[in-house]
């Protein structure tokens, strides 16, 4: 079998285009939807797929090959789908999507409610004229250590949002097409024109360049992520598209800039969303807690209410401790968060991964992790196990309500 490193150096040319997300519960069918497939955007389908962009029919499609190459399975045919209900019927309740289907049930690992969180690689061979994609490559990360690896290359890939681009663009370490890119301008103070700003500056700088519609601290904290990633992209681009448009004299000078581009965005991967929640944290008046501070073992949970010198103090309630860890997606990495603090039996983990399945968040549950996740993702998990999700302003009061008894 072919190893992610060797998949990714065949498609790092221009004879493939590259399409990558994270698998949401209602791709793998983990929530039991009518929507089973993977989900691809307008953009991607009118590229790959122009002979569906119709209404004139009830939801179009064409059939094409498709080999899951980390799973070591062979050409299968597939379907483009468009479901065009809405427009074609005029339907207020009627699909305007497009998917992929057709991959053989729960038995294929792109239906594998474990799946869920993923990270996929869809590499589409390029066709030389206008004309229907033919036929696709596609490889489900199957561990940490591999997601790990491709996010070095692409920097960090985000629950619901997706990289759409030429395979030697996607990666060749400068990845700039993203799905939910935007074109606006941003002003931007004088000193980050010669000096790339840390996290915190540009998380407190959001204010002067946002107004912010969400009132509550679920949608909020997804409204503020949105904001901070459009603004990384667009100093990310001022400071690097300028450089790679200059050519670079030597293969060395191209990997030093590869290597930094890369690093800046796995150091902005990894304190983004605490930074957020801070923010939260304080504008509701919860203002007792402790980030990264050192626990057994040296080590350093992401958040301990109400403090760090409490959590060590041997004569207070270990039963008003609580930690809160911070992972984008938890998908595997939920159990790193198990032991970061042994007097706190029961962990409030939070994520922004579209779903998890029931077999999954079950094994969570028995390992003492509360799951904490923004109400607006709630109806992407499945619904036996959407009321025992917490919502961010649950426990927010929850957590305050211990401090201010």
């Amino acid at each position: 079998m072919k190893t992610l490193d060797e998949f990714i150096s065949e498609k790092a040319n221009p004879e493939w285009v590259i399409y990558m997300k994270r698998l949401s519960a209602n791709d793998t069918g983990a929530t039991g939807g009518h929507q089973v497939g993977i989900y691809i955007p307008k953009i991607t389908r009118d590229s790959l797929f122009p002979s569906i962009n119709r209404v004139d029919c009830d939801n179009p499609n064409t059939e094409f090959s498709a080999k899951i190459v980390s799973h070591d399975i062979e050409k299968q045919t597939v379907k483009a789908v468009f479901y065009n209900s809405k427009l074609a019927k005029q339907q207020k309740k009627g699909r305007n999507e497009s998917r992929i289907t057709s991959w053989g049930g729960k038995q294929s690992p792109m239906q594998d409610a474990e799946n869920t969180g993923s990270l996929l690689i869809f590499a589409f061979k390029k066709q030389i004229e206008i004309a229907d994609c033919s036929y696709l490559e596609a490889w489900i990360c199957r561990s940490v250590e591999e997601e790990d690896l491709l996010e070095t290359i692409t920097g960090e890939i985000l629950p619901g949002v997706s990289v759409f681009g030429s395979g030697d663009s996607v990666f060749g370490g400068f990845t700039t097409v993203k799905e939910n890119k935007t074109d606006k301008k941003f002003k931007i103070p004088d000193g980050w024109a010669t000096t790339f700003p840390s996290g915190s500056e540009i998380i407190s700088y959001l204010p002067s360049l946002f107004k912010f519609k969400s009132t509550s601290p679920d949608s909020l904290v997804i409204e503020r992520r949105k904001a901070e990633f459009s603004l990384f992209l667009f100093i990310e681009e001022f400071h690097v598209l300028h450089k790679i448009k200059d050519g670079f004299n030597s293969v060395n000078e191209f990997i030093a800039l590869a290597n930094s581009v890369s690093n800046r965005r796995k150091s902005r991967a990894g304190k983004s969303l605490e930074l957020h929640l801070e923010v939260i944290f304080r504008d509701n008046n919860l203002h007792d807690f402790s980030t990264q501070c050192v626990t057994e073992g040296n080590k350093k949970p992401d958040f301990i209410f109400p403090s760090g010198q409490a959590y060590h103090d041997v004569n207070y309630p270990e039963e008003k401790l609580r930690m809160l860890a911070v992972k984008t997606t938890c998908k595997d990495r939920w159990r790193q968060a198990i032991n970061e603090a042994d007097k706190i039996k029961k962990v409030h983990l939070f994520t922004l991964q579209e779903g998890v399945s029931v077999n999954q968040f079950n094994e969570m549950k028995q390992a003492g992790i509360i799951l904490v996740v923004p109400k607006p993702l709630h109806e992407k998990f499945p619904k036996e196990i959407r009321m025992e999700l917490i919502t961010l302003e649950e426990f927010i009061d929850k957590t305050k309500a211990i401090y201010q008894k």
